[in-house]
């Protein structure tokens, strides 16, 4: 019997039992309880999810969970039932809310309840169901009480589970069966898409709006208004101070609901705000109240307690709290994932207040403007990163070894990193007290319903040894801190919380002001000593010694981790400094920021630490990040390179990798793995499913064959044969580097682009080629373009190479030969004979565009076509013979002739019957460029492709 066979069969036998006494089961004496128990637990068992844990006993591994309390209106309420997929226990697949049968399912009240869980927690379908009744609800629209009828998809009547056709509808989409099998993620593809400006905006047909985007949106729509408000109240006001005061204030707003919300505090505040006083006055004392217990930045006092400042107007800020108060907003802060909140955070430090003398208006800082956006980190890759470096680390580690463990993001941003790192030390530190009962019990962990957990004075213990961070952004420290707090207090209670401040007289969140500072993690102070710096460039500067922010991580040799994503591209503010502190990041032809931040990085690392960076591919492509890849080489362990193709779609599709490093170096026999991963899907989805699927590649190459290829592309999966088959070309004895051949000489056309250039020919002007003119073996005739300047380099026939064509099959050099005196642009590059020899340029121009050549520089160069990277060409210059080069050269004058027949032809046959001579001479070329460089037929059929070898 298959499993849906089973489930149908239990399904009708309670069928059977509630029709037996429907009207007993009808009645409003019949509880939500008892249904439960008499018909949804069962029902939920029946689609195969362990609702009794039966199996899954461990209580900090269930796939089935009940939520925890919720608020909705003035009345408590638990959300009943929440499905997770092991190993992810901290992602909701879906919710299912209960009701008791006497009541019409079909209400705005329940639909606002049951919507607003899934929607926080990112679902994209939830459950309502009495039994009687079972409603599947789409929750990616914004809950909104007016129209929540509509959020309806389907609904089923009991005697509906009797038909199997109807019954397969609800198994295939609910079972643990189907759901591990991705079904509701295929379901989601059968809904309304986003369309046009939708898509830019987040909404989706129908007004379809993530939870991300929607607070975003809304906190936006809050500092716009504050701003106006404290700036007409206080026109003396600045940029600077109204950014700080808005920032304050809304993160004080957020961190209140979140208390209400969790329980933490067992009254409402936001939503009284204005009874007693103003609701500005009523929320100044109530932040006095809460300073008094919590402590923290959140509620220090700031600018915005000060009695110089006049408080903005009442109704503005009134209409603020009244839309954020439980009562009215969708937020629910007990659901929304903690590292949610901080990407919505992470785009709103984007932007800034600036002041005018009587206006504002909010602009986006310039170095975000530069940059096309912010770009915040998927959480899978977070994860990764975390899991790799921290999660390595501490498995199989007691608690008292952890708590001497220093774990760091030097560019924490809104804190994603730092969350995820504290979020797992709280999760293994759960697990080990449940395995350990009579440690837990020493270490005074508290056992709630058969489950260890952690004591607030435990977790406080763990964010202040182990979490430390560094941000040249003031808020972004601030918003770091503010997260951490959060996840500190996530599962928190109102008793939990009463105890830790009445009977232990402590205030709830310690100090994170020695963790995580504001200040610039490349540039130290001594910067200062013996230059002229006003304060304008020094605050801006921010100038910081680890040494002097954390001493004592830095006596005892320096941080066991770092994580995070560094910043690509950021303004670096003294070169002549830098180079003096970076000795490999500096000695660069072209440098960029998250190099400094490696090695920076690799500085701050103890003898035994590991390093987890997301970084642009390009440090393992170009060629002018040699040196840097020799740094990596010769000073560090990279262990792991994970390829991830284009994670952030607005930064110009720049690919980017994972960078796994260990401080010490260990032996030539060390291995770096190589994997490629898809970014659509989650980490742990690839790492089980997709290697059985094959839908991904894994390569390895040991540290001494690095040696022998030092500008091999680490990011690309390089198969061993293809290894070898590369050391035997450059190995050939016929074969030399193109730039140390002295008879030939490289470099590039005129500067300036088409706009410089003139489409009407004069006397004494020049033909000039650009690079759509140029085609492999061919150069077309338009577009006709003309100059009238000229270099040396054009009095030479010469070949022109373009950049690489990137295609899903193949990357190609592209070249063919121009005659003397035709001109050329910056963007080409040229290769001319500058002695006379008996090397002819069409054989050059045959090995250039070979199968062979391109494919030693698609696995082993940069794919931008310069100087460097034609000069390291493995061409046999050194000729035994010259029958064979004769041959080649003569096999190109007949392609080329072709190629410009079939550019003038205008018959089709002609055109077709010239192709095909095209590709047979292609062949012929390609086997007689086999046989200069001595390949085998096993060796060509690796080149070619007709057989891999795993």
């Amino acid at each position: 019997m298959t499993n849906f066979d089973r489930a149908f069969e239990q399904a009708k036998n309670l069928v059977e039992d509630f029709q037996s006494n429907e009207s007993k089961y009808l009645s409003s004496d019949y509880q939500e309880a008892e249904v439960r128990r008499d018909f949804i637990d069962k029902f939920l068992f029946a689609l195969g999810w362990d609702v009794y844990h039966n199996e899954q006993k461990n209580p900090y591994e269930q796939e089935v969970k009940v939520e925890k309390s919720v608020h909705v209106g003035r009345q408590q309420k638990r959300a009943d039932y929440a499905f997770h997929l092991q190993p992810n226990y901290r992602d909701v697949k879906f919710y299912v809310e209960a009701k008791k049968p006497s009541k019409n399912l079909y209400n705005a009240d329940d639909y606002w309840q049951t919507c607003r869980y899934g929607w926080n927690a990112g679902n994209t379908i939830v459950v309502l169901t009495d039994f009687e009744e079972f409603h599947i609800l789409d929750c990616r629209i914004r809950p909104d009480i007016s129209t929540i009828l509509d959020n309806k998809i389907k609904q089923f009547h009991f005697t509906d589970y009797l038909n199997k056709e109807k019954f397969a509808e609800i198994f295939w989409l609910f079972s643990r069966e189907a759901v591990a099998d991705n079904s509701l993620e295929k379901f989601a593809v059968s809904l309304p898409k986003p369309r046009g400006k939708a898509i830019q905006k987040g909404f989706f047909k129908g007004g379809y709006q993530s939870i991300d985007e929607a607070f975003l949106e809304e906190l936006d729509e809050i500092r716009d208004s504050l701003a106006r408000a404290f700036k007409k109240s206080n026109p003396h006001l600045e940029s600077d101070e109204l950014t700080e005061m808005i920032q304050r204030t809304i993160d004080r707003l957020v961190f209140i609901r979140f208390l209400e919300d969790k329980q933490i505090e067992p009254d409402h505040y936001v939503s009284e705000f204005g009874d007693s006083k103003t609701a500005w006055k009523d929320f100044l004392v109530s932040s006095r109240k809460l300073n008094a217990k919590y402590n923290g930045i959140v509620f220090k006092k700031s600018s915005i307690d000060s009695n110089n400042i006049i408080e903005p107007d009442d109704k503005t800020f009134s209409n603020i709290c009244e839309e954020l108060a439980h009562i009215n907003s969708p937020y629910n802060f007990d659901i929304i994932p903690i590292h949610i909140l901080g990407s919505i955070y992470e785009r709103f430090l984007g932007k800034v207040v600036v002041a005018t003398d009587k206006r504002v208006r909010i602009e986006e800082k310039p170095e975000v403007r530069k940059a096309g956006g912010v770009y915040y980190t998927p959480q899978y890759i977070v994860n990764y990163i975390v899991d790799n470096t921290v999660g390595k680390l501490i498995e199989g580690k007691t608690p008292k070894e952890i708590s001497k463990m220093r774990f760091a993001d030097i560019s924490c941003g809104s804190g994603s990193f730092l969350i995820t790192v504290f979020d797992r030390l709280l999760d293994y530190h759960g697990k080990w007290y449940q395995q350990n009962p009579e440690q837990a019990k020493k270490d005074k962990c508290i056992e709630h319903d058969g489950k260890w957990v952690l004591s607030l004075k435990q977790k406080q213990k763990i964010l202040t040894n182990n979490i430390y961070g560094v941000d040249l952004d003031h808020q972004a420290v601030e918003v770091t801190q503010l997260s951490l707090y959060l996840k500190l207090l996530e599962d928190e209670t109102t008793a939990t919380a009463y105890e830790t401040w009445v009977m232990f007289k402590e205030q709830l969140l310690p100090s994170l002001s020695d963790n995580i500072v504001c200040g610039n993690s490349l540039i130290g102070t001594d910067i200062i000593d013996g230059r002229l710096f006003d304060w304008d460039n020094e605050k801006k500067l921010k100038p910081m010694n680890f040494e002097d922010a954390f001493p004592k991580v830095m006596g005892k040799g320096g941080f066991d981790a770092i994580v995070g994503n560094p910043p690509y591209g950021a303004e670096l503010y003294d070169d002549e400094y830098l180079s003096q502190k970076y000795f490999y990041a500096s000695k660069l032809k072209e440098i960029n920021s998250f190099l400094f931040f490696i090695e920076k990085s690799w500085k701050l690392l103890n003898n035994e630490g590991k390093m987890g960076y997301i970084v642009p591919d390009t440090i393992l492509l170009k060629i002018q990040y040699e040196k840097f890849r020799k740094f990596l080489r010769n000073e560090t362990n990279i262990f792991e390179i994970i390829e991830l193709g284009t994670v952030f779609q607005q930064a110009k599709a720049t690919p980017n990798i994972l960078l796994f490093i260990n401080k010490t170096f260990i032996n030539q026999n060390t291995i770096i793995t190589r994997k490629q991963i898809n970014p659509n899907q989650t980490i742990s989805k690839i790492l089980d499913d997709f290697r059985i699927r094959n839908w991904f590649a894994e390569g390895k190459i040991s540290y001494s064959e690095w040696d022998k290829f030092p500008n091999l592309q680490l990011g690309r999966y390089v198969q061993k044969e293809k290894v070898r088959l590369i050391e035997k070309i450059m190995d050939h004895q016929s074969v030399i580097c193109l730039g140390n051949f002295d008879s030939i000489n490289i470099d590039r056309g005129l500067e300036g682009g088409k706009s410089s250039l003139l489409e009407n020919y004069s006397k004494g002007m020049y033909r000039i080629i650009i690079p759509e003119n140029v085609d492999r073996y061919s150069i077309t005739e338009e577009p006709l373009y003309y100059t009238s300047e000229i270099k040396p380099s054009f009095l030479y026939d010469r070949i022109v190479l373009i950049r690489i064509r990137n295609t899903k099959i193949e990357q190609r050099l592209v070249a063919s030969i121009i005659p003397k005196k035709i001109a050329t642009l910056k963007t080409l590059q040229q290769i001319y004979l500058i002695k006379k020899n008996k090397i002819d340029l069409k054989y050059l121009l045959a090995l250039i565009n070979s199968t062979l050549l391109n494919f030693y520089c698609s696995h082993f160069l940069t794919d931008d076509v310069n100087k460097d990277y034609i000069n390291q060409l493995p061409l046999p210059l050194n000729l035994d013979s010259y029958e064979k080069h004769n041959q080649i050269a003569r096999l190109v004058e007949n392609i080329i002739d072709a190629k410009k027949n079939k550019i003038k032809s205008i018959i089709e046959s002609e055109k077709e019957y010239l192709e095909k001579k095209c590709s047979t001479l292609d062949r012929q070329i390609d086997k007689l460029v086999y046989e200069l460089y001595g390949l085998t037929e096993e060796e060509i059929k690796i080149v070619e492709g007709t057989e891999i070898k795993e």
